[in-house]
């Protein structure tokens, strides 16, 4: 494991979540007032989660498994420090960020292959 591309691509994961959530708020804020669109909230931490897992796994070229999960733990205690820090255990729900586990397992799993194949061809 190397610290400072974890870091790295975690920094990435973290910027990708603010700045969609910054686009799909500013839609909804001037384009749109449909309610479903809020549904949309909930699917941009485990498709950004994806992304970065593939891409961190992508760039380590092995233990895709690992990679994910790494992404996932510092995702996890990021939130586990907004708990604690926020002191409002009801704004947080640990379960629904447990769940994310798979997502990034599954991103790295993925990046590591697509990476070997494409070394194949």
């Amino acid at each position: 494991m190397k610290i400072a591309k974890l870091l790295r691509y975690s920094l990435c994961f973290l910027m990708m979540i603010l700045v969609v959530f910054f686009i799909i708020s500013l839609y909804m804020y001037y384009f749109s007032k449909q309610p479903f669109l809020e549904t949309s909230f909930k699917f941009v931490v485990p498709v950004c989660m994806f992304i970065c897992a593939m891409m961190y796994s992508r760039s380590a070229r092995e233990r895709g498994l690992l990679r994910g999960i790494e992404i996932w733990a510092v995702y996890f205690a990021v939130v586990l420090m907004l708990k604690v820090l926020l002191k409002n255990p009801a704004e947080i729900n640990i379960l629904r960020n447990l769940l994310y586990l798979p997502v990034s397992v599954l991103g790295g799993i993925l990046g590591v292959n697509m990476k070997q194949r494409m070394a194949q061809r």
